[in-house]
């Protein structure tokens, strides 16, 4: 099965952002990883945390050394707007 994949350009370089289970054993929802400029998005997490998740670890894309505490936080905060826009506009965000 082909893995879902969106290529995208961060800070200039080409990354990719992929719909699998991140390549780790400790469990994660998302994984950044710089060295091969990959993104990993769990798809079981989609549902529940997709937008703050997907936020999260792009964050970490451009701003590899930012803290976490700090990325978390961009990433709850944009995910929050997010979704608050998409239901003011019967939930279809452009």
């Amino acid at each position: 099965m082909k893995v879902p994949t969106k290529r995208v350009t961060i800070d200039g370089k080409l990354w990719r952002v992929k719909l699998q289970r991140p390549p780790t054993r400790v469990t994660h929802d998302g994984l950044c990883v710089k060295d091969d400029r990959t993104i990993y998005i769990h798809p079981d997490a989609i549902s529940h945390r997709g937008i703050e998740l997907v936020c999260h670890e792009l964050v970490h894309a451009r701003l590899f050394d930012l803290d976490e505490a700090c990325v978390d936080e961009i990433g709850r905060l944009v995910s929050e707007v997010i979704n608050w826009v998409a239901r003011q506009n019967n939930d279809i965000i452009g």
